[in-house]
């Protein structure tokens, strides 16, 4: 299982990776097209806020993962072995119990989103908003079980 984890973790991380590339690749194009043609790309702005709301996320349990997180280390580094892997241990299941919470409490905004049909943007560009909820839902899904994960990896490692 932590194996699939890790590889759900590095693919999501590249999906990341993309998703900030093709960004750069449309800032640049809205930039050409406005300068030289006086005609920006309408959902410019929408697409790269909405980008970097996934991006976020996508990256996020590779990053977790990977010990990348900010952690407060005036304490932690004040613990003893046994005592830091049962603190980071509850650190991570707190932190799983918070987005499967964030992930429960979306269900409902995504099914008003898919009933009501909203969307994100202007007139001039619309991005259906269902869909975007939905994935970052599922996002925090894997996220959670990622810290799962580490708890589990932590009160191993330490023979509890």
């Amino acid at each position: 299982m932590e194996r699939f984890i890790h590889r759900a973790a590095g693919l999501l991380a590249d999906a990341g990776s993309l998703v900030v590339y093709l960004c750069a690749a449309l800032i640049v194009y809205d930039v050409v097209a406005r300068l030289a043609f006086g005609q920006p790309f309408a959902g410019t702005a929408d697409l790269v806020a909405i980008a970097l709301v996934l991006v976020t996320f996508l990256q996020a349990m590779k990053a977790l993962l990977r010990d990348r997180l900010l952690q407060m280390t005036l304490l932690l580094d004040k613990l003893p072995g046994r005592l830091l892997a049962i603190a980071m241990a509850a650190a991570n299941v707190i932190g799983a119990a918070l987005f499967l919470c964030l992930a429960a409490f979306a269900v409902e905004p995504i099914l008003q989103a898919y009933r009501t049909h909203e969307f994100f943007g202007t007139d001039a560009f619309r991005v259906t908003a269902w869909p975007v909820r939905l994935a970052v839902a599922v996002l925090w899904c894997l996220l959670a079980i990622a810290f799962l994960t580490k708890a589990r990896v932590s009160l191993q490692r330490t023979s509890l």
